[in-house]
């Protein structure tokens, strides 16, 4: 069995601040997700602030989201940032599988900046791997399991950085670890957001600890609250149960729940 708890306790104990530039059509959610979580959420995206903000940051999570000309250059100025001032890099290549310029922008932020973390669905971390295009949306399409696996691993160790797939069943890898985890919902890909609510919780906990053990809390964070989340009135109701869950988890909870396999 992992242990979580020292992570839990410390996030729990200690406030970190989390730069994050990300969707505005989650920003809101997932603020009040870090807020939940004891953390420090500050959503900057002004080119002029962003390198100051990310250089007094623990981590930055830079979420592809909705993209337009300023907002990749203030993405450029925090990656600049985090490069020269170490902090950790939170990757979420939203639509790489979709859109050429995102598929690009993602490589470029591979190849140049010491990204921490990659997160991404199994058509995104698929497409970045083969630079090539895999949907015509955000949404994942089903792409065999033990593929996306080998693909993790493979850009695990060309980048040196920890992969995240996420999926049905959810794929942690480093170059030396793969886990898989096996909790969640449904429900969760019908929620706007619940993506991006997840960089949040990966950039909080690899503020505390650069592990896998680290990304392991944080997804079981959100998939057992969905397990736990009202599923029977609706989705509004399940999305604001979600949240609730969220907000009320303990490390108790995830340690019983847990189910995970090491690869």
């Amino acid at each position: 069995m992992i242990n979580l708890d020292y992570i839990f306790d410390q996030m729990k104990e200690n406030t970190h601040t989390i730069h994050a530039i990300v969707s505005p059509l989650a920003s809101n959610d997932m603020a009040n997700v870090l807020l939940s979580l004891n953390q420090a959420p500050f959503l900057a995206e002004y080119y002029k602030e962003v390198y100051e903000i990310t250089k007094n940051s623990h981590t930055l999570l830079v979420n592809l989201g909705t993209i337009n000309e300023n907002k990749l250059i203030s993405i450029r100025e925090a990656l600049k940032s985090a490069k020269e001032n170490n902090v950790p890099i939170i990757l979420d290549p939203v639509g790489a599988s979709a859109s050429k310029v995102r598929l690009e922008t993602v490589n470029y932020y591979l190849k140049n900046y010491p990204i921490s973390v990659l997160k991404g669905n199994y058509s995104e971390i698929y497409s970045i791997y083969h630079n090539n295009l895999s949907t015509t949306g955000v949404d994942s399409k089903n792409i065999n399991k033990e593929e996306i696996i080998k693909v993790c691993q493979k850009l695990s160790t060309m980048y040196n950085i920890i992969v995240v797939a996420t999926g049905k069943e959810d794929i942690i890898c480093d170059e030396k670890e793969t886990l898989l985890l096996k909790n969640g919902s449904p429900l969760l890909p019908k929620v706007t957001g619940t993506g991006c609510i997840l960089g949040g919780i990966i950039a909080a906990n690899y503020s505390f600890e650069e592990n896998l053990s680290a990304i392991v809390l944080a997804i079981s964070i959100l998939n057992i609250a969905a397990e736990l989340a009202i599923k029977d009135k609706g989705m509004a109701s399940f999305k604001l149960s979600l949240l609730d869950q969220i907000s009320l988890i303990d490390s108790k909870t995830i340690e019983e729940r847990i189910i995970y396999e090491k690869l």
